[in-house]
């Protein structure tokens, strides 16, 4: 007897969450040796490519509520991670700058990341090269597909 399309739907989505959940698992043991979150870090790495972030741009970055991300904010201000400061087009915003201490703290969890290859862990290893650019298709294909009803 096949399984409905019903049946496979939330299966499928279930395994594709419960990956997620175990590699996000993985990643935040590996930088919580460094006395980071997970949020933490991805903040770290976004303002290393960027000028600066708003906190609506953290809450977006992090898929969580303002709220949420002013806790994340506010937490790597007072390890002298970030320092914020009143956009000069808008007094309205604040914009959310990597610091100093920053640029070295993201650089220490990267060269750590990297100097130990026999820690790191690729989640794709198991496909092959053409697998791996069919799963990337289809999860794009997906994520649009979501982003019109989010």
């Amino acid at each position: 007897m096949k399984e409905s399309i019903k049946t496979i739907q939330p299966a499928m989505m279930g395994q594709l969450g419960n990956a997620f959940l175990t590699w996000r698992r993985y990643l935040q043991k590996q930088v919580a040796k460094h006395e980071v979150t997970l949020k933490q870090f991805f903040v770290l790495r976004r303002l290393s490519k960027v000028a600066f972030l708003h906190p609506s741009q953290v809450a977006e970055l992090l898929f969580c509520d303002r709220p949420t991300a002013t806790v994340v904010i506010n937490n790597l201000r007072k390890y002298g991670w970030v320092e914020t400061m009143k956009d000069p087009l808008n007094r309205k915003f604040q914009q959310i700058m990597l610091t100093e201490q920053g640029k070295t703290k993201l650089n220490e969890i990267n060269q750590s990341m990297t100097l130990n290859p026999d820690q790191l862990f690729d989640p794709l290893a198991c496909f092959s090269t053409e697998e791996k650019q069919h799963f990337e298709a289809l999860l794009e294909k997906l994520t649009n597909h979501l982003q019109i009803i989010a």
